[in-house]
């Protein structure tokens, strides 16, 4: 299914590129030369974004490299979660966000990476920042994040485009109105490539990884309730699926047209009450460690 989703995916796109070319060749009538040119150039554009993929949600974050000596704590975990489930030990990285919160990206040569925020083991217990971990192996291991992942960036590159002209005073117009055409069908590219069951499935399994439901359930209320209107700005809505949870809020009722096209993006629900409930039946094990300072920084 992952394979289907993904030739749906950047069919959708180069179809898109081709509608485009082609009311543009028809504004200078020769829409059949530029149902061409546009083909063309979506299929540059989805070649160029397939290479682009496993880096570009980590670049519009700001991630950086996270050394071993710089959070040996997160390294165990990950190494002990990595050996039970038998996979590969990804990349770590980490973004400056004070919000707690992490996100995986993956690429279709196997090239996968966990990035956490800053604020992760700021504001996390020790037991929560494990389930998290968990977490993010459980959806690795999935196998749907590499679709996740290119439908991001094919979606995100002209999301961020508007984005950054619209940070800036003398282009903010033409980035509203280049928001406004580009976030419903970067927001229908996502949606194509988001599987509710493989969010279910991971989160019930980062549960059993960690044999703490109540651990993952506490993380997940505690990075929903961070959640800030500056962290959603700060990054890219086409990027929310590959996060633990989607660093997105509800818009206000005199919201601009611009934002109001970022509502299409799906990732709003379920909440984290109602994902906690899903695997409220895994038992903990054992007691959970006492707390202790941990942080990275």
């Amino acid at each position: 299914m992952s394979r289907l989703r993904t030739t749906l995916i950047i069919g959708s796109c180069c179809l898109l590129w081709a509608l485009i070319g082609s009311v543009l060749g028809l504004l200078f009538r020769h829409p059949l030369a530029g149902l061409i040119w546009g083909l063309l150039l979506g299929s540059v554009y989805v070649v160029t974004c397939s290479y682009a993929a496993p880096k570009f949600p980590g670049d519009i974050w700001d991630a950086k490299l996270l050394e071993n000596s710089s959070a040996p704590h997160l390294y165990e975990m990950l190494h002990a979660l990595c050996d039970r489930t038998g996979q590969a030990l990804p990349t770590l990285f980490f973004c400056p966000r004070p919000e707690p919160n992490a996100f995986v990206s993956a690429g279709r040569d196997g090239e996968t990476a966990i990035i956490v925020t800053s604020g992760l083991t700021k504001h996390l217990e020790k037991d929560e920042v494990q389930a998290v971990m968990a977490l993010m192996v459980a959806r690795l291991a999935t196998g749907e994040v590499p679709v996740w992942t290119l439908a991001a960036t094919l979606a995100g590159v002209p999301v961020a485009a508007g984005l950054s002209w619209h940070r800036r005073p003398n282009l903010a117009p033409w980035g509203n109105f280049w928001l406004s055409l580009t976030a419903l069908p970067s927001a229908f590219l996502t949606r194509m490539a988001w599987n509710e069951k493989s969010l279910t499935a991971s989160d019930y399994h980062a549960a059993h990884l960690t044999e703490q439901a109540g651990a993952l359930a506490r993380a997940l209320e505690k990075m929903e309730a961070s959640l800030t209107e500056e962290g959603a700005e700060a990054g890219n809505p086409a990027t929310a699926l590959l996060f633990a949870v989607p660093p997105l809020l509800p818009l206000t009722a005199d919201a601009p047209a611009w934002r109001r096209g970022l509502e299409a993006f799906p990732f709003r629900s379920p909440n984290a009450a109602a994902r906690a409930a899903r695997f409220a039946d895994v038992v903990p094990s054992y007691v959970p460690e006492p707390a202790e300072e941990f942080h990275f920084f």
